[in-house]
């Protein structure tokens, strides 16, 4: 019995680091293999690039920052997030869903409601791999 138990722990233990660098791997395999973007707002308006394109399956991150406090809704993967000036707002997300995606505003300043307003600030597209 005193030698079971102690054959139960030891598979126990091993089985909880195995565990424990498979999360770490995980961790390590996001951060290197990610497509990363910033993305700035200012005057309510995407500066630069109006559209980023992935491939299906790319891990994404979008790094963003603005001039006034907005909340930008990524449709499609229906991410919802409210980035503040001096702030940098990062959304993850790994880009399984194909086609072309808008981030639409949901409200600049504090006004409050669902709007688009002039419609898309900005497009994700992924494309099939």
């Amino acid at each position: 019995m005193r030698y079971s138990k102690y054959v139960i722990l030891t598979f126990l233990t091993a089985v909880t680091f195995q565990t424990l660098d498979t999360v770490k791997l995980a961790g390590k395999a996001w951060a290197q293999n990610t497509s990363v973007h910033t993305i700035t707002i200012s005057h309510r308006k995407v500066q630069g690039k109006q559209t980023i394109r992935f491939k299906q399956g790319d891990q994404v991150e979008l790094k963003w920052r603005t001039d006034e406090k907005v909340k930008l809704h990524l449709h499609g993967y229906d991410i919802e997030k409210t980035v503040t000036p001096g702030e940098t707002l990062t959304m993850k997300f790994y880009a399984k869903a194909t086609g072309r995606f808008p981030v639409t505003s949901h409200g600049f300043g504090e006004k409050k409601g669902h709007s688009h307003g002039t419609g898309a600030l900005f497009y994700i597209e992924v494309h099939p791999k």
